[in-house]
C-alpha cells in the first residue's frame, strides 16, 4: 500500500555506503534519501564548506569513500573528512578538528580529498563568513537594543511561544540542531529549551541561539510561525534569512508589477519582514496564487507563486453531481446553469429553512456530495473535508471571545471522508474502513487543535496547546516518510486547499473571525504525485465548502433559542456499518487499482 518509510531508506543509505562505486554519488545518495528529497532542498542542509566540497568531488570517478576504523583515531591523514549520518537522514562532512558534535549521527566512513579541494572549500567560507559575521552583527545590535529597553527576555519567550506553536521544526544552524518534529529529534525541548535564554544575557548565548531569537521574530513579522518552516531542512545563516526575505519581496513585487528599490538589499530585516508581510496580502488580493510544495522528508515547506486568475477559482457551471443533487432534493431545474458556489449557498439556505427532519440529512448530503466529486475529479485514492459539527459554538458567548470556542472538544468536529469508487481494489472493505475512520479521528484533533490558533495568544490559556491554522493551499510529496498518521493512513502524496481562502474575507461565526476553519484534502497512497492543476481543481472545491459554511453563518438565528442544524454523521457509526457507501457506488469488490 506505501512505500518504504524515511528510517528504511536511511538505513539501506547507510548500508551502501562502502559500496564500489564513485564517493559522489554516495554521498548524493546519501544526501537525498536515495533521490527522494529533491537536490535543491537537500543541499541546503550543508554548510558552505561542505557543498563547496560536495561540489568539487562530482565528476570524479575515481574517488571512492573508505572504512572508517570506529576504535581508532578520527582519520589518518589531514585530508580525511568523517561521513556522517544523523537519524533523521542529515549528511555531514566533519574535520578532524571539529570532533563529533551532538546530533550528527554515526560516522560511516572517511573521504580523502586534496589539499586543493580543501583550500577551495576554506576560502567559499571565509567569504561567506565576512557577510555572514556583517549581518549577523546588525541583528545582535537589535538584541542588544531589546536587552537595554528590558524587554529581551519577554522576546524570548514570545519567541518560545511562536515555535511551540508551528507543526515542525528542523532548523539546521552549523552543526546546531534546533528541532521539534516527528523524526525522533526535539531539541527545543529536550536539550536546552528555547525560554531558558530568558533568564541570561545575550553575551551568554551561542552565535547560534542569538541567530535563532531574531530569526523568529523576523520570519514571524512575514506571515505567523508557519514562516519557520521554509527553513526546515535548510541551513540557517543570517545571510540566509537576508536573500530569502530579499528574494520573497522580490517575488511579489513581480507579481503585483511594483517597482525594486535600490536599497531593498542593505534594508533592516525587521522593517523588511513587514514589508514582505504587506506585499503578501498585495498578492492574495491580485490574480497571483500562493502555495507551498512540502517535502516529508526534511518538512521543508516552499512557498510557490503562480498565476490563477480570481475568476478561475470558482465552479462555473456548478458540478454535475452537485447539480443533480440539487434537481433532486430541491426540484431545482436550472441547476446546472448556476456557478457552483451560488448553488451551493442556495441549497443551504434551503435546507435550513426547511422541515427539521429533512434539514441536517440534506446538509449533509450537501457537503458528502462535494467530497465525493473531489474525489472523482482528482483521480485520489480519498478525499475529505473537516469542520466544526455546530458552527454556533465557534461564536461569542459573552465578553470573552475565545470563551465558547475553547469549551470545543474533538467530537465536536467531523470530518467526511471518502473513497474513489473505482481505486483501492487491493484493499478490502474492512481495511478501507479502518482507513477512513482514522483518517476522520485525525482531522477531529486537527480541527480542535487549529481553533484557538485564530485567537490572540492572551486569550488562550497557556496549558492549551494548539498550532496556527493552515492559510496556503499546499501540494506534498512523501507524506509518509515520517508522520505517524499519514503512515497508518498510507499518505504518500496529498494536497490541502484551506477555507476561508486568503483572497477571500475570514469566515465570520458569532462575531468572531476564522481561517482554517475547513477545508479540501485529498491523497494517493502510490502512483503519481498531484500537480498543479490538481490543486486550482481543490480550490475550487474549497471554494465549494467555503460558500456551504459561510451560508450556514448568515443562518444563525439571532435567538439562541430558535432551532438551528447541527452535523451529526460521519462518527464512528457512520464509518463502521458503512453509511460511506451511500455516496461511491461501493457495494462489492471495486476495480484494480491502477
Amino acid at each position: 500500500m506505501t512505500g518504504p518509510r524515511a528510517r528504511d531508506l536511511i538505513t539501506r543509505a547507510r548500508d551502501e555506503a562502502l559500496a564500489d562505486r564513485p564517493a559522489y554519488t554516495t554521498l548524493l545518495r546519501l544526501l537525498t534519501l536515495g533521490g527522494r528529497v529533491p537536490y535543491p532542498d537537500a543541499v541546503d542542509s550543508l554548510t558552505v564548506k561542505e557543498r563547496s566540497v560536495l561540489q568539487q568531488t562530482i565528476g570524479d570517478e575515481e574517488l571512492r569513500l573508505l572504512p572508517a576504523d570506529p576504535h581508532g583515531p578520527d582519520g589518518s591523514d589531514s585530508r580525511d573528512l568523517l561521513v556522517a549520518y544523523s537519524p533523521q537522514g542529515k549528511l555531514s562532512l566533519l574535520e578532524a578538528s571539529e570532533g563529533r558534535p551532538a546530533g550528527v549521527g554515526d560516522v560511516l566512513a572517511l573521504l580523502r580529498v586534496s589539499r586543493s579541494v580543501l583550500e577551495r572549500a576554506e576560502e567559499e567560507h571565509a567569504a561567506w563568513q565576512v557577510a555572514e559575521d556583517r549581518e549577523q552583527a546588525r541583528l545582535d545590535r537589535v538584541l542588544r537594543g531589546w536587552e537595554a529597553a528590558g524587554s529581551l527576555p519577554a522576546r524570548v519567550r514570545q519567541a518560545a511561544d511562536w515555535a511551540d506553536h508551528v507543526e515542525t521544526v528542523l532548523i539546521y544552524c552549523g552543526r546546531q540542531v534546533f528541532s521539534r518534529s516527528d523524526a525522533g529529534t526535539s531539541t527545543l525541548l529536550r536539550e536546552r529549551p528555547l525560554r531558558e535564554l530568558a533568564a541570561e544575557p545575550p553575551a551568554a548565548w551561542s552565535p547560534a541561539e542569538r541567530l535563532l531569537v531574531m530569526a523568529v521574530h523576523v520570519l514571524f513579522a512575514t506571515g505567523r510561525s508557519i514562516r519557520f518552516e521554509e527553513f526546515n531542512g535548510r541551513q540557517l545563516s543570517a545571510t540566509a534569512l537576508r536573500t530569502w526575505l530579499v528574494s520573497t519581496w522580490h517575488r511579489y513585487a513581480h507579481a503585483l508589477g511594483r517597482h525594486i528599490p535600490a536599497d531593498l538589499p542593505t534594508r533592516p530585516l525587521l522593517p523588511l519582514a513587514a514589508e514582505v508581510a504587506e506585499l503578501a496580502r498585495a498578492v492574495d488580493r491580485s490574480d497571483w496564487i500562493r502555495f507551498r510544495r512540502i517535502t516529508g522528508t526534511t518538512f521543508g515547506k516552499r512557498e510557490v507563486l503562480a498565476m490563477l486568475p480570481q475568476r478561475e477559482r470558482s465552479h462555473c457551471p456548478a458540478p454535475d453531481t452537485l447539480a443533480a443533487l440539487a434537481e433532486r432534493s430541491l426540484g431545482r431545474r436550472h441547476a446546472r446553469e448556476l456557478p457552483g458556489e451560488e448553488l451551493v449557498a442556495r441549497m443551504v439556505r434551503e435546507a435550513v429553512t426547511g422541515t427539521a427532519a429533512e434539514q441536517v440529512p440534506l446538509l449533509e448530503r450537501i457537503l458528502a456530495t462535494i467530497v465525493e466529486s473531489a474525489v472523482q475529479d482528482l483521480d485520489a485514492d480519498y478525499a475529505m473535508s473537516s469542520a466544526v459539527r455546530d458552527l454556533r459554538r465557534l461564536g461569542r458567548s459573552g465578553p470573552v471571545r475565545a470563551a465558547s470556542p475553547l469549551t470545543l472538544r474533538k467530537p465536536d468536529f467531523f470530518c467526511c471522508v471518502l473513497p474513489h469508487p473505482g481505486r483501492l481494489g487491493g484493499l478490502r472493505d474492512v481495511e478501507i474502513r479502518r482507513i477512513l475512520w482514522l483518517v476522520a479521528q485525525r482531522m477531529q484533533y486537527n480541527r480542535w487543535h487549529f481553533v484557538p490558533g485564530n485567537f490572540d495568544r492572551a486569550e488562550v490559556p497557556a496549558e492549551r496547546h494548539y498550532f496556527f491554522p493552515p492559510a496556503l493551499p499546499d501540494l506534498a510529496e512523501s507524506a509518509d516518510m515520517w508522520h505517524g498518521g499519514h503512515v497508518a493512513a498510507g499518505v504518500r502524496y496529498s494536497l490541502r486547499a484551506p477555507g476561508a481562502q486568503l483572497w477571500r474575507g475570514s469566515l465570520v461565526a458569532g462575531g468572531n473571525e476564522y481561517r482554517g476553519g475547513y477545508d479540501l484534502r485529498a491523497v494517493r497512497m502510490s502512483g503519481e504525485p498531484f500537480v498543479r492543476a490538481d490543486l486550482w481543481l481543490a480550490t475550487r472545491y474549497s471554494g465549494l465548502i467555503d460558500a456551504f459554511w459561510r451560508a450556514m453563518a448568515a443562518c444563525v438565528p439571532q435567538d439562541p433559542g430558535e432551532p438551528y442544524p447541527v452535523i451529526t454523521a460521519f462518527d464512528r457509526h457512520w464509518y463502521e456499518n458503512d453509511e460511506w457507501k451511500a455516496f461511491t457506488g461501493r457495494t462489492a469488490a471495486v476495480g484494480s487499482r491502477r
